[in-house]
This record gives C-alpha cells, structure tokens and sequence, in this order.
C-alpha cells in the first residue's frame, strides 16, 4: 500500500506488443501498420524489406513477434524461420505469404511456425492471430516463471491435502528433511515430526489454521537421518481444503533472522486471492485467484494503483495499516483489516485483507503482500446476529440457554439489569446444572414438556409454571417459555432456549381476586338469602292486605312498586357480585344468532328487531349476551314515543319500537351497532348515560354493566343518534373474525 495520495482512477497500464513486419510490398506493410494501430492493446509496428534487414534489427532491438512474407528478395520466409530460431527459440513467427499454397502452409506448419495468414484472410484477421500468439507465449513464460519460482525457491514449499498427506514437495523441501520428493509424496505429515510434538501439531496448530485461515510459528522437523532441526513453519489454507506450508530451517538464530525478514513466496495456484503492492501503492502481482474475484484480467490489474478496485475508506485503513507495520513502536509483521472490493460489473465484496510487509531494502519499504478472502457472508451473519442479540437485549423477560444435559450455556438478564433474576451474575451460572436454581419437581416437570415437544413437529413452544430459587434462597414464582434448539448433523437432541417472566405480581392479584371473590361470594348469599326471604314475606303480607280491601289501592300499588323495586336491585346486586372475571373467555361468535336468541329471553312486548350483520366477533358469549340484553331492555323500555304508540293504537299488529342490530361502515371502525326508532337520547344526557344511575332496568346500573363488558373485551361503546332519531349505541375495536354463511357451524 502507498502512504501518499495517489489518483483515484488512472489508465490501464499495459505492455505494448512490438512488431517486426517483414515484406518488400510497402503498401501491404502500411495497411498492416494502420490496422495495428487500431487495436484494442497497444501495438508497435517495425517493418523490413529483406530477411538480412530484419535478422539486423533483431540483433538490436527487442521484438514480441515476427511476421514474414514467404516471397522475399534473398531468401524465403521458411528459411527466415530457421535463422530466427537459431538465435530467439521462442519468439512468434507468423509466415503471411501473398499466394499461399498448400505446400507451403504445410511446410510452414511442419516447421513449427506460431502461425500461417495468407495475405488474402485480410489485415485484421493477421492482427488478431499475432496478438493471440503473443498472449500464449507470454502466458506460457508467466507460468514457466513461476513454477520455475517455487521449484528454485529457497524455503521449502509442500501441498497436503484435507488427509494431511503430501500431494506436492519442491525440491528444496525434501532436501530439508533428507528425502527425495517422490519418496514424501503421498506420505502423512505425521513423517516429518517428534512423536512428543505430533499431538500438538494434530491438536492445537491445524486447528487454528482450519479457523483463522493461517499460522505462523516454529516446530521441531524430524529428518531422515532421526535428526532434528528448529523450523519456521507457516500454514495457510486453500479453498478447497488444502494445506500449503512453508519451512525454513531455522537453527542457527541469526540465519533465521536473516531468513524471517524474507517474506517472498507467493505462489500463483494458491486458491485464496494474493497479490503484491510496491511503495507507490500500485499492483506489482495477482494470482487468478484475485483475478477471478474482481471479475477482470490480470494484466488489467498489474501496474495500476490500489484504487482501481477499493473504495476510497479501503485505501486508507490500508495506508494506516502499512503505517501501523513500518512503526518502531511495534514488531508486528502481519496485520488484517477489511476492505471492499468492485468489481468488473460494480458488485461491491466485503473482503479480509491479511498483509504483511514485503522484505525492506537497505531499510526502505518496497511494499506489501496480501491474502484476501471474500467474507461478505459472514459479514452478513453477524448483522444478522446483532439484530437477534439487539432484540434479546431490549427483552423485559430473562432469556437462557441450557444444552442437552441441562447446563446453563447462556443467561441474559431483564433489559438494563447486570445480574440475573435469581440475584447471579450471568457468567456465575454459565456451565452449572439448571438445579441450582430449580428443583426437581420443576425439572421434572420440563423435561415432561420437552418430551412432548420432541414427539410433535407441530408443535414449537411450551410453557409452564415453575419457581426459581435465588441466590439468597428466595423462591419467585416464573411462567417459563421454552423451545427446542435445532438439533445437530446427526439429528441429535441440543438443548433448549427458554423466556422466564416474573409472575410474582400476577399471582398476587390472583390471590387477591380470589379473596376478593370469596368476599363477593359471601355478598351475594347475603343478597340471595338475607335480603330476598324478607322481601318476600313482605310481598305476601301485601298480597294478604290487598284481599282484605282494608287500605287504599294507591297506598298499595307504591308499596307494590316499592318491592318491584327492591327485586330488580337484588337481581342487579347478584349480578354485579357474579360480574367479577377480568379476562374474558373468548370464542368466535355468530352475532345474528346471539341477537335471536337474546331477543326471545328478554320481554320485549310489541317491538320488532332487523338483524342487518352476519358478523363473527371474538367475545365472551355470556358476557356480550349480557350486554345484548341489556341494550335490548334499554330500547324497548324508554326508546317508545307518542307517535309510535298513537301507531300502535290505529293498527295492532304494527309495532311499538323496531331495534336494528348492524355493521359499522369500514370507514367509521371494525365493530357493530344497536339502534332503535326511539325518542332517543338527548345530546346533552349521551357523555353520563353509563354512569351508575343512569340507565334502563330503574335500578341505574344497566348502561354500566354495558360500558363494563365492553371494556373487559377492549372495545369502546359510544351513544350517539340513530337514522330515525333513536337512540345508537356503536361499538368498535371489536375483534371481527369473519362472516357467517347459510349453512355455517359457529
């Protein structure tokens, strides 16, 4: 990496391919030159007339391939070939004679020219067979180079497969350890060390390469001969689970110093993308590796600067990286930092950049090498992990993880609490027994539901109720939650996740309930009994009276009232003390069928009733048939007027007041409405009709009991005024699950 500024975008840099176009025919060698210019890769062109000319300009000037006529002045093109040979062996020779022939074109290719272009396939076909062949030769040396590198290299150079066995050695690796290449081939590692360090090597140093990508330290190698020496050992992975290790021998210190400040191999079959930077921060090496990932050639990445393909914060992680490596306030060699990569067609790769400094010269830097590695997915598994642990983290409830042997292997307490429910610190329970915070008829008790959630894929979560026994002995009642973690490769069982919240609160309300309900119970026989038995003593002393005839029929009639009144105060009384459950017990009910049945349990007289629904609502059908009734009794007790009465009079089988039972409009809210053709309400009356006091059955509680039940199920119930000037009682948030059908079951 460069530490200067450099521009973003440059050229591409390439070698140009030089020419030498042999041919007395200056108006065909002019057509070739202006066609090579046009190309896509830079072309220079030199020409001569005579094959003397062009083995004279070979003795002086550098040439990428050669193109000759057969027919020249003082010797022909096949006899040019021979003299080219004898002098550059691997120089592309491409024969382009005016009249081609059959005898020639074989002859030619006998030979062992690169190529044969008759003149008469055109300027531009000869252009792109002489690129091509130079292309070939030139990645033919490449290839040669670096295999010729790693068989010369100084370090010994080997490749194991994913069995630890030798598939390749250089030579300088057998000679190391006293054998012949074709005897380590094939064999284990094991070969080549202590039997006291295998276990080390087995157990500690692949491991951390199979997690980490690579490993760099010292090791014991075991020659021949039963001698050993002190080792510098580097392992690296490659993609498709191979092992490419590197060894030097390291014995003698101030060799090995010498040794360990020549990083050098960089081998072009490695499967992980590698490539060099020189100090001025430009490409000097790509393997196809690196190639490959970025979608372009290599020799459209060599020779161009670093931000060709990383983004501007990548190139300047890697300037305080390499800053961070030429520091005399650290010995470091290596350093990994993340870069982003784009591509040919703009993809952008979150890649791991693992870079080590090239060896300095006289002290200067000459540059970095790197291995790169793709890891926009595992990028993508820890945000992924993040947002499950964010979620987690913000849950009220605390959440843990036991393995299969019910050992806590996770515990994140309640939001902002540092310390667990049971008053532990989480690393405080992490590797113990759930039973130190669990007895056993509660383990028991889980390990039941998780047998049953083992046998029923249909099933997922659990819950039951437990206590948790806290670290000073305390025991809090938990509703816990569980499910069964993902069992492993072999489908074996792993544990289970779980949500323990705090029911302390509930149950104390639950107790309080049932006080309170006891109390109420003990109320309502008062009310039943105590009150009823002499309200009925003083109704048979009236009806005694009443025979007599000994008092005024006024006088009786409010006495009678007044008991009327009593009786209905009782009833309302009972059924408030019964009107105690504060969580419905909710089911899907047809509304339409709910309103018929109301209507034939509630006296309604000489009213009439149009269901306009087919609604299915969650409710609790004995409290909404409560509710029904009363709005029934409401409507048929004060809703008649004079008119509808006068009506009534003139024609007996009209009637006194029609209810209506519908919809709301989708606009208005989810809910339905009761109204009636009534005298109404009056608008000022409409904010305090569901106050006790105030309400249909005389005893000022009937709207009351209305409001209740609407709020035990969360919906709202407002009065308003009908379409015919009645009284409408709407009520939303009602939970609609659908619609009825002739024919439906409920």
């Amino acid at each position: 990496m460069s530490i200067r500024d450099e521009p973003r975008r440059g050229s591409v840099s390439m070698d140009p391919i030089r020419v030498l176009h042999v041919d007395a025919d200056s108006a065909w060698t002019a057509a070739v030159a202006d066609c090579l210019e046009r190309a896509a890769a830079p072309i220079e062109t030199l020409s001569a007339t005579s094959a003397s000319d062009a083995l004279e300009r070979l003795e002086h000037a550098d040439v990428d391939c050669l193109v000759s006529e057969y027919d020249l002045p003082d010797m022909d093109g096949l006899a040019l070939f021979d003299a080219v040979r004898a002098a550059h062996d691997s120089l592309p020779f491409v024969l382009c004679p005016g009249a081609g022939s059959e005898a020639v074109a074989s002859e030619a290719i006998g030979a062992g020219v690169t190529d044969y272009v008759p003149k008469s396939e055109g300027a531009a076909t000869l252009r792109d067979r002489l690129v091509a062949a130079v292309d070939t030769i030139r990645a033919r040396s490449r290839r040669k180079r670096q295999l010729h590198a790693v068989e010369t290299a100084r370090e010994g150079i080997s490749l194991l497969d994913d069995e630890g066995r030798f598939v390749y050695v250089n030579q300088a690796y057998a000679d190391l350890y006293g054998y012949e290449p074709s005897t380590l081939i094939g064999a284990h590692w094991e070969r080549l060390y202590p039997d006291e360090d295998v276990a080390t090597v087995r157990e500690e140093i692949i491991p951390t390469v199979m997690a980490e990508g690579d490993w760099f330290g010292e090791t014991t190698g075991l020659r021949a001969d039963g001698t050993t020496f002190v080792e510098a050992h580097s392992l690296s992975t490659t993609d498709n689970g191979d092992l490419i290790c590197t060894v030097r021998d390291v014995t003698d210190r101030e060799e090995r110093k010498r040794e360990l400040e020549r990083y050098e191999t960089i081998i072009d079959a490695l499967g992980d993308p590698v490539y060099t930077v020189d100090s001025e921060g430009r490409y000097a090496f790509v393997n196809d590796a690196y190639a490959a990932m970025t979608g372009y050639e290599k020799d459209e990445i060599v020779g161009r600067h670093i931000s060709f393909l990383l983004d501007e914060p990548s190139v300047e992680r890697g300037e305080d990286c390499v800053r961070s490596l030429l520091s005399d306030d650290t010995d470091a060699r290596h350093r990994t930092y993340e870069i982003t990569v784009e591509t040919s067609d703009g993809e952008r790769i979150r890649c791991e950049d693992n870079v080590s400094l090239l060896p300095l010269a006289d002290g200067r830097y000459r540059g970095v090498a790197g291995v790169v590695r793709d890891i926009t997915e595992r990028k993508a598994r820890e945000r992924e992990l993040e947002r499950y642990e964010t979620i987690l983290e913000t849950i009220p409830d605390e959440v843990y993880s036991l393995d299969a042997a019910g050992v806590i292997t996770d515990i994140i307490p309640p939001i902002n609490d540092d310390v667990s429910t049971t008053g532990h610190r989480p690393e405080e329970l992490v590797g113990e027994h759930v039973s130190v915070i669990m007895d056993q008829d509660d383990i028991d008790t889980a390990e039941s539901e998780i047998e049953a959630l083992l046998g029923n894929d249909d099933r997922e979560h659990a819950s039951f109720e437990m206590e948790t026994v806290t670290k000073d002995g305390e025991r809090h009642p938990n509703e816990n939650h569980i499910a069964a973690l993902p069992p492993d490769e072999d489908g074996c069982f792993r544990g289970t996740v779980g949500v323990l919240r705090n029911i302390a609160d509930r149950k104390a309300r639950e107790r309080e309930l049932k006080a309170q309900n006891e109390r109420l119970d003990r109320f309502a026989g008062i009310v039943s009994h105590d009150l009823r038995n002499p309200l009925n003593v003083a109704q048979g002393h009236l009806e005694r009276v009443r025979e007599s005839g000994d008092c005024d029929d006024d006088d009786l009639e409010a006495i009678a009232w007044a008991h009327d009144r009593m009786a209905a105060l009782i009833e309302t009384l009972l059924t408030i003390a019964r009107e105690r459950d504060p969580d419905p017990d909710t089911e899907p009910v047809d509304l339409a069928d709910l309103v018929t049945d109301c209507w034939r349990h509630v006296e309604t007289d000489d009213a009439a009733v149009e269901i306009e629904t087919d609604a299915v609502v969650r409710a609790d059908r004995a409290r909404l048939t409560q509710l029904l009734e009363n709005l029934i009794s409401n409507a048929v007790e004060h809703g008649s007027t004079d008119d509808a009465r006068a009506r009534r009079d003139a024609d007996p089988d009209s009637a006194a007041i029609t209810l209506t039972v519908g919809d709301l409009d989708e606009a208005a809210a989810d809910g339905f409405f009761v109204a009636d053709d009534g005298s109404g309400i009056p608008a000022a009356e409409r904010d305090r009709i569901f106050e006790s006091g105030y309400s249909s059955d005389g005893t000022g509680l009937g709207l009351a009991i209305v409001d209740r039940i609407a709020d035990a199920h969360g919906w709202t119930v407002t009065a308003t005024e009908g379409a015919d000037g009645g009284a409408r009682f709407e009520l939303t948030g009602v939970d609609l699950v659908g619609r009825s059908r002739p024919g439906d079951e409920e």
